[in-house]
């Protein structure tokens, strides 16, 4: 999680343009096939065009508190048809039900209801409603599993955790991570605060994969010089939960250079922030980073999607998108890009299979 900030135009100060669900249609036009049969060669990924809501819309059928934006995970639901999203708000963690449509310009997105998460049997208010919500997928039988990336408030400490929840928002188990994966007591070690386990995708034989933000503590930090060695770590079904598996080392690239924006935001270094899977064995995976002039308080992201082949502990990869590319068919308010978090299969628009890419803003 890059922790808030405020995005203005790469190209010229302007006024700044709050925006919360950001879903960028990219259609891959490589192959006939689905995108997630692309096996041997990489998809050709086109821009085909964004839908963009004021930050914070609070919806008329909803609470006041329920507000919708920030969107840090998205993933296909196939018994509604719908697209479930998981919003990154640690006060009344929740998550929400959209449709996305074909339209004039490319797309359309409806928010059709919001649920918060609610403590079952053994479960916590404390790490259901308090949870910080990064990723999320649907699982074969209809639930769905959230990733809790790990983080601290003061001195209570949120470990890192996948979140099982049935279709009505009830958290049903926690499944924990290695002990090394956790954010450790005395901080010399292990998941650094805020910015752990961020990603999360299903295989198409039912096993998850998650990927680290940033490194731990001991295996470095990414620069705009070197990157740095994250990690990916499976979970396997295991009876009615699942366990931990493989892990790979993934190299997270190093922060890129951007023409008047010299320095990170705070937390802006270049991160893993999701993952989608093809196959058992092959993902899409999406870095991006925040970057800033502190002397104007301008800043703008960079994002880029990577293909990743999995081969015996090691996550190989090869550029599949920069989204410096895209610049001139965006609108002027997504001239700085957006914090892009989540990344989904999309709808099939003219008989071409897409991608959707969403923003977390914070509220902003």
């Amino acid at each position: 999680m890059i922790r808030n900030h405020t995005i203005l135009p790469r190209r010229r100060p302007a006024k700044v343009f709050l925006v919360t669900a950001v879903v960028t249609v990219l259609a891959a036009c490589s192959a006939r096939a689905p995108v997630h049969q692309f096996e041997t060669r990489l998809p050709l990924l086109t821009w085909v065009g964004e839908f963009t809501r004021p930050s914070g819309t609070i919806l008329p059928q909803q609470a006041s508190d329920y507000k919708f934006g920030s969107l840090s995970g998205l993933a296909p639901d196939v018994r509604s048809q719908q697209w479930v999203a998981a919003i990154d708000d640690r006060n009344n963690s929740r998550v929400a039900w959209l449709t996305v449509t074909g339209a004039e310009k490319g797309m359309h997105v409806s928010v059709i209801r919001m649920l918060p998460l609610r403590p079952g049997v053994g479960m916590t208010d404390r790490i259901t409603t308090q949870a910080d919500l990064e990723a999320i997928v649907a699982l074969h039988d209809g639930t769905f599993l959230l990733a809790e990336e790990g983080h601290r408030i003061a001195a209570d400490v949120w470990q890192p955790a996948l979140l099982r929840m049935n279709r009505d928002g009830v958290v049903t188990a926690a499944i924990e991570f290695p002990p090394e994966l956790q954010i450790a007591a005395d901080g010399k070690s292990g998941l650094r605060d805020n910015q752990g386990f961020e990603s999360l995708t299903l295989t198409p034989k039912g096993r998850v994969i998650t990927g680290l933000e940033q490194p731990l503590i001991q295996d470095g930090v990414v620069t705009f010089e070197r990157g740095a060695a994250g990690r990916l770590i499976e979970f396997v079904p295991s009876g009615d939960t699942f366990r931990p598996g493989k892990q790979w080392r993934y190299m997270i690239s190093p922060t890129p250079r951007l023409e008047g924006f010299p320095a990170t935001c705070t937390d802006g270094e270049n991160g893993l922030v999701e993952l989608l899977a093809l196959s058992e064995t092959r993902l899409i995976a999406m870095e991006r980073a925040c970057l800033t002039d502190r002397e104007s308080g301008r800043t703008a992201n960079t994002v880029q999607l990577f293909m990743v082949d999995l081969i015996e502990g090691d996550a190989r990869k090869q550029e599949l998108l920069n989204f410096d590319a895209m610049l001139s068919r965006l609108s002027p308010e997504l001239a700085g890009l957006e914090n892009f978090e989540a990344l989904a299969f999309g709808p099939v628009l003219n008989g071409i299979p897409t991608l959707l890419v969403a923003s977390d803003v914070h509220f902003r």
